[in-house]
Protein backbone atom coordinates (compact mmCIF):
# COMPACT_ATOMS: atom_id res chain seq x y z
CA UNK A 1 0.00 0.00 0.00
CA UNK A 2 2.78 2.61 0.70
CA UNK A 3 6.56 2.57 -0.63
CA UNK A 4 7.82 3.71 2.54
CA UNK A 5 7.01 4.06 6.45
CA UNK A 6 8.56 6.96 7.88
CA UNK A 7 8.87 7.07 11.59
CA UNK A 8 10.53 9.94 12.99
CA UNK A 9 10.31 13.42 15.10
CA UNK A 10 7.22 15.82 13.42
CA UNK A 11 8.05 19.37 14.20
CA UNK A 12 7.64 23.25 12.87
CA UNK A 13 10.43 25.03 11.04
CA UNK A 14 11.25 28.52 10.86
CA UNK A 15 14.31 29.58 8.29
CA UNK A 16 15.89 33.01 9.54
CA UNK A 17 18.56 34.58 7.75
CA UNK A 18 21.15 35.73 10.21
CA UNK A 19 25.03 37.25 9.85
CA UNK A 20 27.82 34.95 10.69
CA UNK A 21 28.23 36.53 13.79
CA UNK A 22 24.64 35.98 14.98
CA UNK A 23 25.56 32.38 15.57
CA UNK A 24 28.68 32.92 17.88
CA UNK A 25 26.10 35.43 19.72
CA UNK A 26 23.47 32.79 20.86
CA UNK A 27 26.24 30.01 21.86
CA UNK A 28 25.49 28.03 19.28
CA UNK A 29 27.60 25.59 17.48
CA UNK A 30 27.62 26.66 14.11
CA UNK A 31 26.45 23.92 11.57
CA UNK A 32 24.88 21.69 13.95
CA UNK A 33 21.65 20.46 15.42
CA UNK A 34 21.51 22.46 18.90
CA UNK A 35 19.28 20.69 21.18
CA UNK A 36 17.12 22.63 23.67
CA UNK A 37 14.22 22.87 25.93
CA UNK A 38 11.54 24.83 25.30
CA UNK A 39 12.37 27.78 27.57
CA UNK A 40 15.80 28.47 25.46
CA UNK A 41 13.75 27.78 22.75
CA UNK A 42 11.29 30.18 23.11
CA UNK A 43 13.64 32.30 24.34
CA UNK A 44 16.02 32.33 21.33
CA UNK A 45 12.75 32.82 19.22
CA UNK A 46 11.83 36.07 21.20
CA UNK A 47 15.76 37.37 20.19
CA UNK A 48 15.59 36.59 16.42
CA UNK A 49 11.72 37.48 15.92
CA UNK A 50 12.26 40.61 13.82
CA UNK A 51 13.98 38.41 11.47
CA UNK A 52 11.35 35.28 11.26
CA UNK A 53 10.41 34.03 7.72
CA UNK A 54 7.33 31.63 8.31
CA UNK A 55 7.02 28.57 9.33
CA UNK A 56 7.04 25.12 7.76
CA UNK A 57 6.32 21.39 8.91
CA UNK A 58 9.57 19.75 9.96
CA UNK A 59 11.66 16.84 11.13
CA UNK A 60 13.79 15.11 9.26
CA UNK A 61 11.50 12.35 8.23
CA UNK A 62 8.66 14.54 7.72
CA UNK A 63 10.91 16.43 4.76
CA UNK A 64 12.04 12.88 3.32
CA UNK A 65 8.34 11.71 3.36
CA UNK A 66 6.99 15.05 1.91
CA UNK A 67 9.69 14.95 -0.65
CA UNK A 68 8.58 10.82 -1.80
CA UNK A 69 5.30 12.56 -2.59
CA UNK A 70 6.58 15.23 -4.42
CA UNK A 71 7.60 12.84 -6.55
CA UNK A 72 4.60 10.64 -7.06
CA UNK A 73 5.09 8.27 -4.17
CA UNK A 74 2.91 6.83 -1.31
CA UNK A 75 4.25 7.44 2.08
CA UNK A 76 2.98 7.06 5.81
CA UNK A 77 4.28 8.92 8.72
CA UNK A 78 4.05 8.50 12.39
CA UNK A 79 5.22 10.11 15.26
CA UNK A 80 4.05 12.60 18.11
CA UNK A 81 2.52 16.23 18.09
CA UNK A 82 0.80 18.05 20.96
CA UNK A 83 -2.55 18.95 20.55
CA UNK A 84 -2.42 22.23 19.50
CA UNK A 85 -2.49 24.42 16.44
CA UNK A 86 1.52 23.25 15.09
CA UNK A 87 -0.08 19.89 15.53
CA UNK A 88 -2.97 20.40 13.74
CA UNK A 89 -0.81 22.56 11.22
CA UNK A 90 1.17 19.21 10.49
CA UNK A 91 -1.53 16.81 10.11
CA UNK A 92 -3.37 19.04 7.51
CA UNK A 93 -0.03 19.93 5.77
CA UNK A 94 1.02 15.92 5.21
CA UNK A 95 -2.64 15.24 4.27
CA UNK A 96 -2.95 17.94 1.69
CA UNK A 97 0.55 16.47 0.40
CA UNK A 98 -1.27 13.29 -0.03
CA UNK A 99 0.92 11.56 2.75
CA UNK A 100 -1.01 9.06 5.50
CA UNK A 101 -0.44 11.04 8.95
CA UNK A 102 -0.09 8.48 11.65
CA UNK A 103 0.19 10.97 14.77
CA UNK A 104 -0.14 10.27 18.25
CA UNK A 105 -1.11 13.48 19.86
CA UNK A 106 0.43 14.09 23.81
CA UNK A 107 0.13 16.60 26.41
CA UNK A 108 3.36 18.35 25.46
CA UNK A 109 3.77 20.85 22.84
CA UNK A 110 4.83 20.04 19.33
CA UNK A 111 8.45 20.01 18.33
CA UNK A 112 9.99 23.03 17.04
CA UNK A 113 13.24 23.78 14.75
CA UNK A 114 14.63 26.99 13.55
CA UNK A 115 17.08 26.88 11.15
CA UNK A 116 19.58 29.73 10.91
CA UNK A 117 21.00 30.49 7.79
CA UNK A 118 23.87 32.11 7.49
CA UNK A 119 25.64 34.27 4.08
CA UNK A 120 27.62 31.19 3.60
CA UNK A 121 24.41 29.10 3.51
CA UNK A 122 25.45 26.69 6.69
CA UNK A 123 22.55 26.03 8.54
CA UNK A 124 22.66 25.60 12.16
CA UNK A 125 19.20 24.15 14.01
CA UNK A 126 17.95 24.95 17.50
CA UNK A 127 15.76 22.62 17.89
CA UNK A 128 13.02 21.62 20.61
CA UNK A 129 12.24 18.11 20.21
CA UNK A 130 8.62 18.40 22.39
CA UNK A 131 5.77 15.79 22.00
CA UNK A 132 7.88 13.69 19.41
CA UNK A 133 10.24 12.33 22.30
CA UNK A 134 7.32 11.15 24.15
CA UNK A 135 6.29 8.54 21.27
CA UNK A 136 6.94 5.42 23.01
CA UNK A 137 6.61 1.41 21.46
CA UNK A 138 3.03 0.91 22.23
CA UNK A 139 1.64 3.58 20.09
CA UNK A 140 4.00 2.94 17.19
CA UNK A 141 1.14 1.31 13.97
CA UNK A 142 2.59 -2.08 13.13
CA UNK A 143 -0.17 -2.25 10.33
CA UNK A 144 1.44 0.39 8.23
CA UNK A 145 4.87 -1.36 8.97
CA UNK A 146 3.29 -4.45 7.59
CA UNK A 147 1.82 -2.70 4.20
CA UNK A 148 5.16 -0.60 3.19
CA UNK A 149 8.06 -1.66 1.47
CA UNK A 150 10.46 0.62 3.36
CA UNK A 151 10.74 1.31 6.73
CA UNK A 152 12.71 4.72 7.12
CA UNK A 153 14.31 6.51 10.20
CA UNK A 154 17.26 8.53 10.78
CA UNK A 155 20.08 8.66 14.03
CA UNK A 156 18.02 11.40 15.59
CA UNK A 157 15.53 9.00 16.30
CA UNK A 158 18.39 6.45 17.88
CA UNK A 159 20.14 8.88 20.25
CA UNK A 160 17.86 9.71 23.08
CA UNK A 161 16.47 6.28 25.10
CA UNK A 162 12.66 6.26 24.79
CA UNK A 163 13.01 7.25 20.90
CA UNK A 164 15.57 4.13 20.39
CA UNK A 165 13.49 1.81 22.20
CA UNK A 166 10.31 2.83 20.25
CA UNK A 167 12.32 2.46 17.12
CA UNK A 168 14.05 -0.98 17.94
CA UNK A 169 10.73 -2.03 18.04
CA UNK A 170 9.36 -0.85 15.21
CA UNK A 171 12.70 -2.12 13.33
CA UNK A 172 12.02 -5.64 14.53
CA UNK A 173 8.64 -5.75 13.62
CA UNK A 174 9.91 -5.04 10.00
CA UNK A 175 12.97 -7.95 9.88
CA UNK A 176 10.27 -9.51 11.00
CA UNK A 177 7.64 -8.59 8.23
CA UNK A 178 10.35 -9.39 5.79
CA UNK A 179 10.64 -5.31 5.03
CA UNK A 180 13.84 -3.64 4.07
CA UNK A 181 15.31 -0.85 6.70
CA UNK A 182 17.08 2.35 5.59
CA UNK A 183 18.99 4.38 7.69
CA UNK A 184 20.49 7.58 7.58
CA UNK A 185 23.21 8.61 10.08
CA UNK A 186 21.90 11.76 10.21
CA UNK A 187 24.36 13.98 11.78
CA UNK A 188 28.15 14.25 12.57
CA UNK A 189 27.82 15.28 16.19
CA UNK A 190 25.34 12.14 16.73
CA UNK A 191 27.59 9.83 15.54
CA UNK A 192 30.38 11.30 17.83
CA UNK A 193 27.79 10.71 20.47
CA UNK A 194 26.71 7.65 20.50
CA UNK A 195 28.97 6.10 17.49
CA UNK A 196 29.21 2.43 19.03
CA UNK A 197 25.34 2.19 19.31
CA UNK A 198 24.75 3.32 15.73
CA UNK A 199 27.23 1.31 14.59
CA UNK A 200 25.60 -1.91 16.66
CA UNK A 201 22.10 -0.52 15.13
CA UNK A 202 23.58 -0.40 11.66
CA UNK A 203 24.87 -3.70 11.47
CA UNK A 204 21.61 -5.52 12.77
CA UNK A 205 19.11 -3.92 10.69
CA UNK A 206 20.15 -1.82 8.02
CA UNK A 207 19.77 -2.94 4.16
CA UNK A 208 20.49 0.92 3.23
CA UNK A 209 22.48 3.55 4.81
CA UNK A 210 23.58 6.65 3.85
CA UNK A 211 25.61 8.67 5.35
CA UNK A 212 27.29 12.42 3.70
CA UNK A 213 31.66 12.56 4.12
CA UNK A 214 31.86 13.50 7.51
CA UNK A 215 29.75 10.73 9.02
CA UNK A 216 31.35 8.25 6.87
CA UNK A 217 34.50 9.39 8.17
CA UNK A 218 33.57 8.97 11.83
CA UNK A 219 31.68 5.88 11.73
CA UNK A 220 34.94 4.40 9.57
CA UNK A 221 38.12 6.39 10.26
CA UNK A 222 38.60 6.57 6.19
CA UNK A 223 37.88 9.05 3.44
CA UNK A 224 35.24 8.66 1.11
CA UNK A 225 35.34 5.23 -1.24
CA UNK A 226 36.98 3.25 1.83
CA UNK A 227 34.80 4.73 3.74
CA UNK A 228 32.24 3.55 1.47
CA UNK A 229 33.53 -0.22 1.14
CA UNK A 230 33.63 -0.32 5.20
CA UNK A 231 29.84 0.72 5.62
CA UNK A 232 29.00 -1.55 2.51
CA UNK A 233 30.46 -4.33 4.81
CA UNK A 234 27.02 -3.76 7.08
CA UNK A 235 24.14 -3.75 4.42
CA UNK A 236 22.92 -3.97 0.97
CA UNK A 237 23.32 -0.49 -0.29
CA UNK A 238 25.58 2.04 0.94
CA UNK A 239 25.73 5.80 -0.07
CA UNK A 240 28.01 8.43 1.29
CA UNK A 241 26.56 11.57 -0.18
CA UNK A 242 29.41 13.83 -1.57
CA UNK A 243 27.07 17.23 -1.66
CA UNK A 244 27.24 19.18 -5.26
CA UNK A 245 29.82 16.15 -6.44
CA UNK A 246 26.93 14.20 -5.98
CA UNK A 247 27.48 10.44 -4.47
CA UNK A 248 29.04 7.15 -4.43
CA UNK A 249 26.51 3.98 -4.17
CA UNK A 250 27.98 0.86 -2.97
CA UNK A 251 25.70 -1.82 -5.01
CA UNK A 252 26.16 -5.44 -3.69
CA UNK A 253 30.01 -4.63 -3.54
CA UNK A 254 29.63 -2.69 -6.90
CA UNK A 255 30.85 0.80 -6.75
CA UNK A 256 28.85 3.68 -8.45
CA UNK A 257 29.64 7.70 -8.56
CA UNK A 258 26.10 9.33 -9.61
CA UNK A 259 27.26 13.09 -10.45
CA UNK A 260 25.71 15.89 -8.62
CA UNK A 261 23.65 18.79 -10.30
CA UNK A 262 24.88 22.39 -10.64
CA UNK A 263 22.34 24.85 -8.96
CA UNK A 264 22.70 28.82 -7.27
CA UNK A 265 22.23 27.52 -3.32
CA UNK A 266 20.18 29.60 -0.94
CA UNK A 267 19.81 26.95 1.79
CA UNK A 268 20.58 23.67 1.96
CA UNK A 269 18.03 23.10 4.88
CA UNK A 270 16.88 20.18 4.17
CA UNK A 271 19.41 18.88 1.32
CA UNK A 272 20.12 15.12 2.62
CA UNK A 273 16.14 14.63 3.68
CA UNK A 274 15.62 15.01 -0.20
CA UNK A 275 18.40 13.03 -0.71
CA UNK A 276 16.71 10.29 0.97
CA UNK A 277 13.44 11.08 -0.55
CA UNK A 278 14.69 10.33 -4.12
CA UNK A 279 16.50 7.48 -3.69
CA UNK A 280 14.00 6.02 -1.69
CA UNK A 281 11.21 6.83 -4.10
CA UNK A 282 13.75 5.71 -6.79
CA UNK A 283 13.92 2.16 -5.59
CA UNK A 284 10.73 1.66 -4.38
CA UNK A 285 9.13 2.63 -7.84
CA UNK A 286 11.16 0.20 -10.11
CA UNK A 287 14.28 2.22 -10.92
CA UNK A 288 18.05 0.82 -10.71
CA UNK A 289 19.78 2.09 -8.39
CA UNK A 290 22.32 4.65 -10.44
CA UNK A 291 18.81 5.67 -11.71
CA UNK A 292 17.77 6.19 -7.99
CA UNK A 293 20.07 8.08 -7.12
CA UNK A 294 20.61 10.78 -9.68
CA UNK A 295 16.55 11.42 -8.77
CA UNK A 296 18.19 11.79 -5.36
CA UNK A 297 20.76 14.29 -6.53
CA UNK A 298 18.28 16.40 -8.29
CA UNK A 299 15.87 16.74 -5.67
CA UNK A 300 18.59 17.45 -3.18
CA UNK A 301 19.41 20.34 -6.02
CA UNK A 302 16.01 21.47 -6.23
CA UNK A 303 15.65 22.19 -2.86
CA UNK A 304 18.80 24.29 -1.78
CA UNK A 305 17.92 26.83 -4.58
CA UNK A 306 14.69 28.10 -1.70
CA UNK A 307 14.61 28.37 1.87
CA UNK A 308 13.33 25.50 3.96
CA UNK A 309 13.15 21.93 3.57
CA UNK A 310 9.62 21.59 1.76
CA UNK A 311 9.87 21.95 -1.65
CA UNK A 312 7.05 24.37 -3.49
CA UNK A 313 7.18 23.12 -6.76
CA UNK A 314 6.34 19.50 -7.89
CA UNK A 315 9.24 17.64 -9.24
CA UNK A 316 6.80 14.29 -10.78
CA UNK A 317 6.77 15.48 -14.51
CA UNK A 318 10.48 15.83 -14.38
CA UNK A 319 11.68 12.25 -13.78
CA UNK A 320 12.39 10.76 -16.94
CA UNK A 321 14.44 13.84 -17.87
CA UNK A 322 16.18 13.43 -15.10
CA UNK A 323 16.72 9.57 -15.57
CA UNK A 324 18.40 10.41 -19.42
CA UNK A 325 20.59 13.32 -18.12
CA UNK A 326 24.56 12.00 -18.70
Amino acid sequence: MYDVFGLGNPMVDTVIKVAEEKVGELNLTKGSVNFVDEKTATDLLNKLKNEETGIKPAGDVVNTMMGIANLGGKAVFCGKVGNDKNGLFIEETLTQDGIKPTLIKGNVTTGSCTALVTPDFERTMITHLGAAITLNEDEVIIEDIKNSKIIYVTGYILEEPNLRQMALKALKEAKKHEKKIAIDVSDPSLVKRCKEDILKILEEFADIIIANEDEAKILTGKEKEEALKEISKMCEIAIVKLGKEGALISNKGIIHKVKGFKVETVDTTGAGDMFAAGFLFGITNGYKVEEAAKIANYTASRVVTEYGGRLSISLKENIKDIIQQK
